[in-house]
């Protein structure tokens, strides 16, 4: 189910142009490993102009966009009253948001994960992006493992959101640059979106306690080191790297397993983290093959949902989804069905429990055409049996 299983993309555009040339080419001298020279046909009709590459706002409609116009020739001349937030005293680093994010800014020493694409001042094509590479940067927050202006710039960004920096010299590649690419003394124009971040250095803390300092923890505290660590786990999880996603969750639950509950109150809270690390642990182990512990993970939550103030519909639906799915992987298709019914009962709009039931379906018509076939040779093999014995008399 979509809310159950959950994705986001952005991608950037391209521009494809076909060409022809002026002299054919031997395939099989390609494939030989041989050198080919060829030139392209410059008044061909098929090609056009390639558009200049401008920077600009993903939403030029956004009352905060850059005038294209104001980067023709790679110049950053006019952007500075775009960039009204200085970040550092000295303006090396100065911020223009596009769009908010939501909760707390990425604190040092964090886990942060983010694409971001960035120019050169002089330079049309970006020096560099993620978004054109496939694949999302990830660092330690102000560990120096990028550039000083990058490391400030996501210092100020929450998660989900995308903001524009401008990053002085002193704060990139310097006086020197990285020549051809960038220019000595070259100011750059950064382009960022939080993707997420995880608060790793209080996980960190926690396995340097002693038994006496874990017990003193405040409540609030052994929350937010379990949710550090389960949103650990779902990144592990988003990247098919099962073994780190269970170690995080199967920390997190010995975390709050440990944490004895002053009041009622707190106890619910407790649980209410529980159970979102226990349906997270449940599915892993299922991945993983490991049906019985992801069925007593699932127990052990509705045992919690069961407890909780306000009933959670999603989380039950959840919770009894992931107990079918063991049942398939066992070959339990009675078993698979009675909680896939259960599991709709909870979400009965919900157009992956629909599917799941269209496919165990064809299951189990397929183990019960299996069946049948199995039955017909037994008793065709008792048949000859008895032919035999009374031919035999």
């Amino acid at each position: 189910m979509d809310n159950l299983e959950g994705g986001n993309t952005h991608q950037d555009q391209f521009y494809k142009q076909p060409v022809r040339l002026n002299e054919g080419i031997e395939v099989s001298d390609l494939l030989e490993g041989k050198g080919v020279v060829f030139e392209i046909k410059e008044d061909d009709s098929l090609t056009e102009p390639q558009p200049k590459m401008t920077w600009r706002s993903n939403d030029e409609n956004n009352n905060t966009a850059i005038n294209p116009d104001m980067h023709i020739g790679g110049s950053f001349t006019g952007l500075d009253e775009k960039f009204s937030e200085n970040l550092i005293e000295d303006g090396g680093v100065r911020k223009c948001l596009i769009s908010k994010g939501m909760g707390k800014t990425c604190p040092l020493e964090s886990w942060v994960k983010i694409h971001y694409s960035y120019y050169a001042e002089g330079c049309d094509e970006p020096v560099d992006s993620t978004r054109l590479r496939g694949k999302a940067q990830d660092f330690i927050l102000g560990t120096g493992e990028v550039l000083p202006g990058l490391d400030i710039a996501v210092h100020s960004m929450k998660k989900g959101e995308k903001s524009k920096f401008l990053v002085k010299p002193e704060y990139a590649y310097g006086l020197m640059g990285v020549p051809p690419r960038i220019p000595p003394k070259a100011t750059l124009l950064f382009d960022v979106e939080v993707i997420c971040f995880i608060e790793v250095q209080l996980a960190n803390e926690y396995d340097k306690m002693s038994k006496d300092d874990r017990n003193d923890i405040p409540l609030d505290k052994i929350l937010i080191i379990a949710s550090t660590l389960r949103e650990k786990g779902n990144e592990a999880s988003r990247t098919k790297k099962a073994r780190p996603a269970f170690n995080a969750y199967t920390k997190a639950q010995r975390i709050l397993e440990g944490h004895a509950p002053a009041d009622e109150a707190a106890e619910e809270l407790l649980q209410a983290e529980q159970i979102k690390v226990l349906l997270n642990l449940a599915k892993i182990t299922v991945d993983m093959g490991r049906t019985n512990d992801a069925r007593e993970h699932c127990r052990t939550a509705i045992q919690f949902l069961g407890n909780a103030t306000n009933k959670d519909n999603l989380k039950l639906a959840k919770a009894h989804y992931i107990m079918y799915k063991t049942f398939v992987k066992d070959s339990k298709l009675d078993l698979a069905k009675d909680n896939l019914k259960k599991a709709a009962s909870y979400a009965p709009q919900d157009t992956t429990i629909r599917d799941a039931f269209l496919k165990l379906e064809k299951e189990q018509l397929r183990e019960n055409a299996c069946e049948k076939k199995s039955m017909e040779k037994m008793c065709k093999d008792l048949r000859s049996v008895k032919a035999g014995e009374e031919s035999g008399k």
